[in-house]
């Protein structure tokens, strides 16, 4: 595995059988910054052709674990862990970081966390979703932290810099299978955690995510997680609330 100078951004790659996927996460990775990110593969195991290539490209992979795990919060769990750079990205394998904003920000001192008195405040940036996209989804997540997590899941991994601190002090809850990501921005936003908004599009998210199909199965694990979080009566309408939202996304109709 390569070796290199403490990098400004550790990116987070969970992968199960996705290795055209991987491969294209981790080469646009490379071609922005090769010194200042440090890449980290969770490999769940399972396909033979994805070891092979790690093994093969070693040197250019910071961190790689090829095992079985408990799905990808525990793999997301177990990077996060490794993280050695100021901040700490979480991308699927199939995930592509936009170029020019990427290196924009690598240039610039936002994020030079030591410089800062606010080492817990998180970047959030827009999200990109390709062509391929499900019915039901939008084109296009703009930066958000606020109330509207109440009520949607407006505030993508994939679109956030949380800082290595902050992130290693929290975790990803492995009992939640869909929407950990989700659970912990609620969270922390509920707890005041602040959230620099950025309106550049951070990364293009590729079809098929764990969250995109719309099962009754997936609403009822938001309420679940929603309880331990919301109070008031923020909290007493997410019944109803969450029965139009899966009604509305069975209906298929773009939002």
């Amino acid at each position: 595995m390569k070796q290199a100078k403490r990098p400004r951004i550790s990116a987070v790659i969970p992968v199960k059988a996705n290795l055209n996927g991987l491969k294209a996460t981790v080469t646009q990775l490379q071609s922005i910054d090769p010194h200042r990110i440090e890449i980290i593969v969770v490999d769940g195991g399972g396909c033979k052709a994805t070891k092979r290539w790690l093994l093969e490209n070693q040197e250019h992979i910071d961190h790689i674990r090829s095992s079985d795990d408990q799905g990808i919060y525990s793999a997301m769990n177990y990077g996060k862990s490794c993280a050695n750079g100021d901040w700490v990205w979480f991308a699927g394998a199939g995930d592509l970081p936009i170029a020019s904003t990427w290196q924009d920000w690598l240039n610039s001192d936002e994020l030079e966390v030591e410089n800062s008195d606010e080492t817990d405040e998180l970047h959030v940036f827009q999200v990109m979703l390709d062509k391929t996209r499900e019915t039901g989804v939008p084109d296009q997540y703009p930066a958000r932290w606020d109330a509207s997590m109440c009520w949607r899941n407006t505030t993508h991994h994939q679109g956030v810099l949380y800082p290595r601190e902050l992130i290693q002090s929290e975790h990803f809850d492995a009992n939640i299978n869909v929407l950990a990501d989700y659970a912990l921005h609620l969270k922390l936003w509920s707890n005041g955690n602040a959230a620099k908004l950025n309106h550049a599009p951070w990364a293009q998210v590729a079809s098929g995510g764990i969250s995109r199909a719309f099962t009754s199965s997936l609403y009822f694990e938001e309420w679940r997680f929603k309880r331990s979080v919301l109070r008031g009566w923020r909290l007493w309408v997410q019944p109803f609330w969450l029965i139009l939202k899966y009604s509305f996304k069975k209906s298929g109709i773009n939002r």
